[in-house]
């Protein structure tokens, strides 16, 4: 998605030209914009808009339906149709309204987490490992997982250059990004993806890590959805033996906490089986169809079920090898685990699967969410 929709980029593309008559903010949010705007405008812009209109609307129904209160409500109001903080500033909001629906009117619960849904398909790249070999071997029999994805290292091209494998076979010299000044005593990103040889690593950066002082209204949303969810993740942690902070911030970034969707990743409804990455899933699929019996099926379907070793180091290997190796491969941290953080500032893949070295990540970070939970005293 473009980074945002300001008032230059609509003269500069003519949209004022092509009004008749001035289009009032109401009109803009609502989405009821004349037809020569709506073909001028980018689709992300579009798009934005459209979510927009439609989680307002939401809203109001739910305050003419006078669904109880949540203690995840996150802001009220208008909220900016800027596709660059739109997913950060929607997402608490669709959760708190699937939260202040989902007991007593399951129906409206489905309206706003098939809007949630939509909007984490505008974050949501198919981590690695649903492409890996190792899936094939903790999961033998499934088919549908013998997909090719090309090595992904988190670099851009070189002119002239097509193909990353010649990053893999050291055939380019990629930068080392440089830490903040207060960071620089880390030790760097290794290359490797050994375990034995990333605990230190993963340790040190633990510790180090701070989060951002902009992000800290969406910090302490997260803290309170995920001790709000807590009895959730543990009853499906104590079947599989997974610590429920892991399943926290797996449903964190997979599916945007999303309640009404399958944990795999975030496809709405829970009613029917997963149509993206990875697809029909749960193999058996039959009622009653909810969220925990999805959430076994994803953790049992990626290995996690039954591993004995769940330090912390431990979880953070498996988090980001689960995401992949590629921003390391590229010599850089990884949003997917420090996003929010003093440890991560730009640089992501984005949803055609390149990389984008200026794009910024709107999801809080694995590592951050569990860096929060310690904090809070949730991690232990």
């Amino acid at each position: 998605m473009r980074a945002s929709l300001t008032r230059r980029d609509l003269l500069g593309s003519g949209v004022m030209l092509a009004l008749a008559a001035p289009v009032s903010l109401p009109a803009v949010l609502q989405g009821n914009l004349p037809g020569p705007l709506q073909a001028l405008l980018p689709q992300d812009a579009r798009g934005a808009l459209d979510l927009v209109a439609e989680l307002l609307k939401l809203e109001q129904e739910a305050k003419l339906r006078r669904l109880p209160a949540s203690k995840l409500s996150f802001g009220e109001g208008s909220i900016p149709a800027d596709p660059a903080r739109l997913y950060e500033l929607a997402m608490p909001r669709l959760v708190a309204l699937v939260d202040r629906a989902e007991k007593v009117s399951p129906a409206f619960a489905d309206k706003a987490g098939s809007l949630l849904a939509r909007l984490h398909r505008t974050q949501y790249e198919a981590p690695d490992g649903w492409f890996s070999d190792q899936l094939q071997q903790t999961a033998p029999g499934i088919d549908e997982f013998r997909f090719y994805r090309p090595p992904r290292v988190a670099t851009p091209l070189l002119p002239g250059e097509g193909d990353d494998e010649l990053v893999l076979k050291g055939k380019i010299d990629l930068p080392q990004p440089s830490l903040p000044e207060a960071e620089q005593l880390l030790p760097p990103v290794s290359r490797s993806i050994r375990f034995d040889e990333l605990a230190s690593e993963y340790a040190a950066w633990f510790a180090a890590a701070t989060l951002r002082p902009e992000q800290q209204k969406s910090a302490d949303w997260h803290v309170a959805m995920m001790r709000q969810s807590k009895e959730r993740y543990q009853a499906v942690g104590k079947v599989v033996g997974v610590p429920w902070p892991f399943i926290a911030a797996i449903h964190g970034l997979e599916a945007s906490f999303n309640f009404r969707a399958h944990l795999h990743n975030g496809d709405h409804p829970l009613s029917q089986r997963t149509r993206q990455v990875p697809p029909g899933r749960p193999k058996v699929w039959l009622p009653p169809s909810d969220w925990a019996a999805s959430a076994l099926d994803a953790l049992r379907l990626l290995g996690f079920a039954g591993q004995s070793d769940w330090s912390l180091p431990r979880m953070l290997h498996r988090l980001e090898a689960y995401n992949g190796f590629g921003y390391r491969k590229g010599g850089r941290s990884s949003p997917y685990l420090w996003s929010f953080s003093n440890l991560f500032t730009s640089g992501k893949f984005v949803a055609d699967g390149r990389f984008d070295p200026k794009a910024k990540s709107q999801q809080c970070g694995a590592a951050v969410m569990l860096k929060l939970l310690d904090l809070a005293g949730e991690l232990g």
